[in-house]
């Protein structure tokens, strides 16, 4: 069984996937697999881009790097590139755990995506529809609360939680099987509620 938690920074994944996980090993063996913005060589780049005043900015908050709009289709297929071998330990994770918590999801990357590069039309592209779709198949449970709360238990800018919750309260519309305000009850409140949901998609 795969579990996909999505939501804004702050939002309380990481929290739930562990107490999920305590939760589930004692039925079998229980992984935790996590996604973040962005992986691998990405990542690095991002580092080094860093070094250029012509790249340093707040877009990115992680980084402090901002790419031209004039690269930003091939900064996605960069940041497609590195997600594929996430998707792949996943796969393969699936085959040996009875139950995998995945902390972000498809949904989480292409919210990503929009935000950093703030490229809205991203969902008319190739890689946009396609992960849309994959986002979809994970009928993900989504964590959310008010920008407010969210501002206080990140350690990214406001502004930026601010676009990435925009983003997520639109798509999660189409995609997650169902929506957690993590604002207002505290974490064995929220875990009861992921409990519940899990329970509809089994039956």
């Amino acid at each position: 069984m795969r579990i996909t938690i999505s939501g804004a920074d702050g939002s309380g994944k990481t929290t739930i996937a562990r107490l999920l996980a305590s939760h589930l090993s004692k039925y079998g063996l229980t992984r935790i697999h996590w996604f973040r913005g962005s992986h691998m060589f990405s990542s690095v780049l991002s580092r080094f881009l860093h070094s250029f005043s012509s790249f340093r900015g707040s877009c990115n908050p992680y980084y402090k790097i901002c790419i031209p709009g004039g690269l930003r289709n091939v900064w996605v297929f960069l940041e497609f590139l590195s997600l594929l071998p996430h998707v792949l330990a996943r796969s393969l994770l699936r085959r040996l755990c009875r139950f995998l918590l995945c902390d972000r999801g498809f949904l989480d990357f292409i919210v990503w995506i929009i935000v950093i590069l703030d490229y809205p039309g991203f969902l008319n592209t190739v890689y946009g529809r396609f992960l849309l779709r994959l986002a979809s198949r994970e009928e993900p449970i989504y964590l959310y609360a008010d920008l407010e709360v969210l501002a206080r238990r990140a350690d990214v800018p406001r502004s930026f939680i601010a676009k990435e919750l925009h983003a997520y309260n639109i798509l999660a519309k189409y995609v997650t099987h169902c929506g957690i305000n993590t604002g207002i009850q505290d974490p064995r409140g929220v875990f009861k509620d992921v409990l519940k949901c899990l329970e509809t998609v089994n039956h």
